[in-house]
């Protein structure tokens, strides 16, 4: 995938997410983008939402 494709993917993700009444913050987002670039591993996403939440 490339940038762009990814970003569109995360954009609609979070539109339907949103249709279905959840709050997506910035956090959420910066994480979603790192976690589809393979920035990140989804333990290290996970553990950083329950960091903020927990």
């Amino acid at each position: 995938m490339t940038a762009m494709t990814i970003e569109r993917a995360v954009d609609n993700a979070i539109a339907f997410t949103e249709m279905e009444g959840f709050t997506i913050t910035k956090k959420h987002r910066e994480l979603i983008m790192k976690l589809m670039k393979k920035e990140i591993t989804l333990d290290k996403a996970i553990k950083e939402l329950n960091k903020k939440n927990g």
